[in-house]
């Protein structure tokens, strides 16, 4: 199997996006993870497998990520669907997950403004953000025969910040 795991961000305002940043960000969050598909694609075509796509709640929400990151995870979740769809008769299933904040190198920098990691925990039902290891059982399970019957979808590892409502 494969997980697209891949992933970067340059959290520049639309109005100041450069074009080497737009690049930089499509490249790395999506380019990379449909060739990378498209390569064990080819290998699983006999055999069938399973794909596991990492995109983000920013692909179903907007949020202040940036409208470059969002694009990118956006149109993962619709490649997820198509890839899933193209390649059920292969026996090749094609997942996602979307994650919410989860302690990362790349996410300590916002985590430790107090301010900014309130607005995290305010509109997350579960009051937290995520702790790595929580990613393991749903990456797992959409990677495994548990989950055979489970493609084109994408499962938000989100603490409910996709489904808060008032």
């Amino acid at each position: 199997g494969l997980v697209n795991n891949a992933g970067m961000n340059i959290r520049s305002k639309a109005l100041d996006v450069t074009e080497d940043e737009w690049e930089t960000i499509q490249q790395t969050n999506l380019k990379s993870a449909f060739f990378f598909a498209q390569e064990i694609g080819k290998r699983m075509q006999e055999t069938g497998g399973s794909i596991l796509n990492i995109a983000s709640v920013a692909g179903h929400v907007a949020l202040r990520t940036g409208v470059v990151y969002a694009t990118t995870k956006a149109a993962m979740i619709q490649m997820t669907k198509v890839l899933a769809l193209e390649w059920g008769p292969r026996n090749i299933r094609v997942n996602a997950i979307g994650p919410w904040y989860f302690k990362t190198p790349l996410t300590e920098p916002l985590l430790k403004d107090p301010t900014y990691l309130q607005e995290i925990v305010d509109v997350t039902p579960l009051g937290r953000v995520g702790e790595l290891e929580e990613l393991v059982g749903p990456a797992v399970f959409l990677s495994s025969a548990s989950a055979r019957y489970v493609t084109g979808q994408t499962l938000y590892v989100d603490g409910g910040m996709t489904i808060k409502g008032f």
